[in-house]
């Protein structure tokens, strides 16, 4: 019995983390949806940091704009050259 609890802990956990809550769509090199952000930390024209619940994204690029954060959900536009992810 504690055999087969340990591999349902495990399954669970390895489910909760593939359909977490934060999810990023790239559309071609001009569109971000991203959800699961907690808060938009860093802005300017060529650089994007969110920070989300387990990492910090940091979107490069040129003109980029971010559109409003609702309920933790955020697009970004422009010209998107990179997307980086640092593991907190």
């Amino acid at each position: 019995m504690a055999k087969l609890k340990k591999i349902t802990s495990r399954l669970k956990a390895a489910t909760d983390e593939m359909f977490s809550d934060e999810e990023i769509e790239i559309h071609s090199n001009r569109l971000a949806l991203i959800s699961g952000c907690r808060r938009l930390t860093e802005y300017n024209k060529n650089s994007i940091t969110l920070e989300m619940k387990d990492m910090t994204v940091i979107i490069s690029g040129e003109d980029l704009e971010p559109e409003s954060l609702i309920n933790g959900k955020m697009a970004i536009r422009g010209f998107i050259a990179e997307v980086k992810y640092e593991c907190d």
